[in-house]
């Protein structure tokens, strides 16, 4: 028994390095915990399960690896346990699937190349959306069916724009990411924002806490702008 669970792990113990300096948006710790310990966290119950979670976990891992390499916050805790409360063996591997997609479609491979998933991580997405209609939306979570299903319908819709010549969202130059907000997110400002909006309790899903301690109900795009200008990150050419 335990050979086979340590045998499940060595993915997730193969992918740690590549995670670099695993930064937490927690102020209680220093990093985000290994793929591997977060496994082992949540890990219980039948052998089928617990594999299907590896794998799972592993997948998604790897493709935020792969797909936006120059992430600074590994706090994967919720998401992590979201993969685990998905369902039995087949839901795991369809949550996992979904995750891997949308990354595939957002990351810096695809046209769309956004250089981070922290939108994605931490709920600034969901939050958006959910504040749209939040008399439908209040009780559906960042990691929920539903919400994905959303992604994966604007993933589209910015493919279109993008083929349209969006104004916004158009084709971008050489190797360039993708930056629609009115801040610079090189990975220095990226992190010294971030870092500011955790103190100020202005992160929407705290994606450190196993249970994903949420919120919506603040304007959370506007006042992370806010900040980033009060921090002189506000982009020079105004777009």
């Amino acid at each position: 028994m335990i050979a086979d669970a340590r045998k499940l792990l060595e993915r997730l113990e193969r992918l740690g390095p590549a995670l670099g300096a695993r930064a937490s948006l927690d102020p209680s710790r220093a990093r985000a915990p290994l793929p591997v310990v977060l496994a082992e966290r949540l890990m219980e119950g039948g052998a089928a399960r617990r594999r299907a979670f590896a794998e799972g976990l592993a997948d998604v891992v790897g493709v935020l690896v792969e797909d936006f390499p120059d992430n600074i916050f590994w706090d994967l805790d919720y998401l992590a346990c979201c993969l685990w409360k998905a369902g039995g063996p087949d839901e795991m591997h369809a949550f996992a699937g979904r995750v891997v997609a949308l990354c595939r479609g957002f990351g810096n491979k695809s046209e769309l190349r956004f250089r981070y998933a922290h939108d994605f991580l931490f709920g600034y997405d969901w939050a958006r959306w959910v504040a749209r209609e939040p008399g439908e939306r209040a009780g559906i979570g960042p990691f929920d069916p539903a919400f994905l299903d959303y992604l994966e319908t604007r993933l589209q819709e910015l493919r279109d724009l993008i083929s349209d010549h969006d104004a916004k969202y158009g084709p971008l130059e050489g190797r360039e990411f993708r930056n629609p907000f009115s801040f610079r997110r090189e990975p220095r400002d990226e992190a010294r924002l971030h870092q500011e909006l955790a103190r100020e309790e202005l992160i929407p899903v705290k994606a450190w806490r196993l249970d994903g301690e949420r919120r919506w109900d603040l304007p959370f795009t506007e006042l992370r702008a806010e900040v980033a200008e009060r921090l002189g990150l506000a982009r020079e050419d105004g777009s």
